[in-house]
């Protein structure tokens, strides 16, 4: 499935410059490993209680986000990560440009 370009275009102002292509990948992430719908994921979802993402899952989405961005999400860094927003933010900090 792709995702849904006017939800990428509606939160390009919340994602900042980089972010609707982050966005956009991090959505394409929890759908391959969780089976979220592309259009259920807001920047302001929270993995747990929005978009009910398991333990086991989380853990494949940190390894899909460090393989797709080429970042390295330390265990400590991956337990403060609530929000869709979290994680875009700790990407786009921390990938190699």
């Amino acid at each position: 499935m792709d995702f849904n370009d006017k939800a990428a275009s509606e939160n390009a102002v919340k994602t900042g410059a980089e972010g609707p292509n982050v966005f956009a990948s991090v959505a394409k992430i929890l759908q391959d490993v969780g089976g979220i719908s592309a259009e259920d994921v807001t920047p302001e979802s929270r993995f747990t209680e929005d978009l009910a993402v398991s333990s086991l899952n989380y853990i494949e989405l940190i390894v899909n986000a460090e393989d797709a961005f080429g970042v390295r999400i330390e265990d400590a860094d991956a337990k403060d990560l609530t929000t869709v927003q979290d994680l875009i933010d700790f990407i786009n900090t921390n990938k190699a440009d």
